[in-house]
Order: C-alpha cells, then sequence, then structure tokens
C-alpha cells in the first residue's frame, strides 16, 4: 500500500529585478478575481472517516473525500491555527497550521478535504485531522506547508452559516459515555439554560521556556473562582492579577506536592518569566452537569469582564464549539456573540 511522504526542507528561490525603473501603472486594475469554487466527491462521511481510529494513529492510505461546511473563525483569537467542519454525521478539526484562516475560509462554506496521506488522531477524546506527528509527541501535527495544504484542502462554494444544535443535558451525558465516538463533539452546538459554576481551572508555566511537566514550574488555580472575573486574561491582565493579591495563597506545583512555594513568593519570577495559557471558567446545566468554558489569552475578548448578572447567577445559552477532554465537556466560544443571557 502506498504511503506518502513530505519533505520537510523548505525550498527558497530568488527572484532578480532589473534596476532599470519600470513605467508607472496608470488606472485602478481591481482586486484579483476570486477563484471560482471547487466541487469534488465527497465519498465517506465525517462519522465514517472518525470510525477508522481504533485508539491509535490512523494513517489514511485510500482515496477518501470528506466534505463539511465551516463552523468556526478564528477572527475572535479564540481558535488557533485551526478550523472545524462539521457534516449530517459529526464534525472534525482540521489542523491546517496558519492563523488569519478566517480570510480564506468563511462559516458557512463547504470545505473538502482529501484525506489520502493525512492522518486522523485523537487529543484528549478528540479526534483530528492532520499529518502524521514526526516527534511521536502527538497523534497528529499541523498542515502548515502550503503545498500540502492545497493538495488536500479545497474551498467549495460559500453559504449561510450553520444553525448550531441545539443539545440537552441528556444527550451531553450520553456524548461524554461514548468521548470521540459521538456525533456531537466537533460539532456548533447550543447549550441552554447555563448556571456560573463559580469556579476556574488556570494552568501558568512560570517559565514557558522550562520543563512543562515539571511541577515546579506550574501554577494551578482551580476549585474556587480566585477573583478572576473576566473570561480569560492577557499576559498583561494576568500580571495584574498576581499583583492584586487575590492569588496570593496560591501554591506552586500540583498533585498534592506544594513544596515551591506561594504566588507570594515567587511575584518576581512570575512577574518576569509567566505568559498567560488558557482560562476556563466553569457553568453548570441544570442537573448540575459541569461545562468548561475555555478561552484563549490571545482571545480578543480575553480581557473583558464576564456580565455581573452571570457571575451572579443568571442564565444563559452557550454557543459554540463543542468538545471533549478526558471525559470532561469542554467547549469552545467563537466570539462573545455565543453568550447569551436569559
Amino acid at each position: 500500500m502506498k504511503k506518502i511522504l513530505y519533505p520537510i526542507a523548505i525550498i527558497l528561490s530568488f527572484l532578480a529585478v532589473s534596476c532599470q525603473e519600470w513605467e508607472p501603472v496608470l488606472g485602478n486594475q481591481g482586486e484579483p478575481a476570486e477563484p471560482a469554487p471547487q466541487v469534488l466527491t465527497a465519498n465517506t462521511t465525517i462519522a465514517q472517516l472518525k470510525a477508522l481510529y481504533q485508539g491509535k494513529p490512523y494513517h489514511v492510505e485510500k482515496d477518501l473525500v470528506i466534505s463539511g461546511k465551516v463552523i468556526s473563525s478564528d477572527a475572535a483569537g479564540n481558535i488557533y491555527r485551526s478550523l472545524y467542519i462539521q457534516d449530517e454525521t459529526g464534525g472534525i478539526e482540521v489542523k491546517i497550521g496558519n492563523s488569519g484562516l478566517y480570510n480564506d475560509y468563511h462559516l458557512g462554506q463547504t470545505l473538502y478535504v482529501k484525506c489520502e496521506g493525512l492522518t486522523v488522531g485523537n487529543y484528549g477524546g478528540m479526534l483530528q485531522i492532520g499529518i502524521e506527528d514526526p516527534t511521536g509527541e502527538y497523534e497528529t501535527a499541523y498542515i502548515d506547508v502550503k503545498s500540502i495544504i492545497s493538495t488536500h484542502v479545497f474551498k467549495g462554494e460559500k453559504g449561510s452559516p450553520v444553525t448550531p444544535l441545539v443539545v440537552s443535558e441528556d444527550e451531553l451525558k450520553t456524548a461524554l459515555r461514548s468521548s470521540y465516538k459521538s456525533p456531537y463533539f466537533g460539532k456548533l452546538v447550543t447549550l441552554k439554560d447555563l448556571t456560573y459554576g463559580d469556579e476556574i481551572f488556570v494552568l501558568i508555566y512560570l517559565d514557558p521556556n522550562k520543563d512543562k511537566k515539571a511541577s515546579s514550574n506550574r501554577l494551578f488555580l482551580s476549585d474556587q473562582q480566585w477573583g478572576v472575573d473576566t473570561w480569560a486574561f492577557s499576559e498583561k491582565q494576568m500580571k495584574r492579577y498576581v499583583f492584586s493579591g487575590v492569588w496570593d495563597s496560591a501554591r506552586i506545583g500540583n498533585s498534592g506536592d506544594y513544596n515551591y512555594g506561594t504566588v507570594r513568593e515567587s511575584i518576581n519570577t512570575i512577574y518576569n518569566n509567566a505568559a498567560a495559557y488558557a482560562v476556563s471558567q466553569y457553568f453548570k446545566m441544570p442537573s448540575g452537569t459541569e461545562v468548561q468554558v475555555r478561552t484563549s489569552g490571545y482571545a480578543n475578548f480575553a480581557d473583558q469582564k464576564i456580565d455581573p448578572a452571570i457571575l451572579r447567577g443568571a442564565k444563559i445559552d452557550l454557543t459554540g464549539i463543542l468538545t471533549n477532554y478526558n471525559g470532561a465537556a469542554q467547549f469552545t466560544l467563537i466570539d462573545l456573540g455565543g453568550v447569551k443571557i436569559k
């Protein structure tokens, strides 16, 4: 069976130009014409592609083509170097390793993916399609070489944004039990009548250039609000929290191994080295099922305060990408338009 290999080296070419000055170009040349949408024939559903994953990375060696509507945008910065597509059977993350994808792939646009030569892998219970990771650290890697992207990802017709699927609490519980096999994960959904859980989860690396698995290099905040009333925080806002005193008693380390001091004792280290990573604000569905809403420190709404009505317990509806991390429900907002106070 054939296996497609891609060169890692990047070939540079140089264009020599004459020193003679060009004659001025007169008139408005207009914007370049947008390429006509491509039409391919999908021979596999997203659910069928995901079913090929059986506990280890699946390298596609067959002529499989999937299609789906684009349901994510990185315009707000809360989704990074990836996009999600869905068809009637499910959704999947396509690991296109570029930023500014919203300029090229529009909400509601049909996307075709030629899967031969790509790899289906799992990260924390979510299936993704990308290239084989040469390091072996992850099950997939980003498709970040333009020539590889152009031979696998094809833009079809633009269309109206996908209508989110309303998922009930019972349906969410069932999805969590079936993990990556659930058709709900990776789809655009709406969860209704959630209330604030008065709890966050934050992971900060004290020095991003050192071992990120070492307890001495990790600051975890969880099990309470810790004074964080923003959706996440940029690096600048993170340092404001550090100096505000609300984290003074938080200890460095994890898994009960708290021999590395407190935030108060490590303020200078945190200020000089640490970078914001991600914040999760917890919400609860009516019967208590927790939903972890993850927000990147690079999102343009990271430092925006959560509406006080939400903090006081007002019910909200959330619309975004439903994901799973090791059996827990996670939720990725595309932007704050996905938060509706009842």
